[in-house]
């Protein structure tokens, strides 16, 4: 019974906790529950967000950037021929993240997207901006001055 115990102890907090396997495996590798409303352009390197006619730069990384960094990184951006690019808000970025699936990440379509930490344009305070962490697929405030990789947005008028 004394060896029970320990172990049942263990069980429970670890369940609670979210500690247990989930073997759910339902989404894991087909095509089940992700947004077809993002496409990739592969000539241009670029995904279509079909609903609101955003467009989002997929070619390569950003390099790390404090904020004000990555808004004047996005606003001096020539693509395509489009030079306005911006830094997503905070409801683009969250659309970006597929909430239909076991693990929560960046939508399909991406292919350059590094599982790092994000800028939104999003400002929380004086000096605090929301990020988006697309490896773990969590959002939340920082320091403008720290570094972060950016993802920019066009839209079609």
């Amino acid at each position: 019974m004394k060896k029970i115990l320990p172990f049942f102890l263990f069980s429970m907090l670890s369940i609670h906790a979210g500690f247990w396997p989930d073997f759910s495996f339902s989404y894991e590798h087909g095509e089940g529950n992700i947004d077809k409303n993002f496409v990739r352009d592969k000539s241009n390197k670029i995904v279509l967000d079909k609903r609101s006619q955003k467009f989002y730069y997929d070619a390569k990384p950003s390099p790390k950037l404090t904020y004000q960094e990555a808004i004047h990184y996005c606003q001096k951006m020539n693509y395509l021929g489009y030079t306005k690019w911006r830094v997503p808000t905070k409801e683009e970025m969250r659309s970006l993240l597929e909430l239909s699936r076991r693990d929560i990440t960046i939508k399909h379509a991406f292919k350059h997207v590094k599982p790092a930490i994000y800028w939104s344009s999003t400002k929380d305070r004086d000096k605090e901006a929301w990020y988006f962490d697309l490896d773990l697929g969590r959002y939340w405030v920082a320091d403008m001055q720290k570094k972060f990789h950016v993802l920019c947005v066009g839209e079609k008028k």
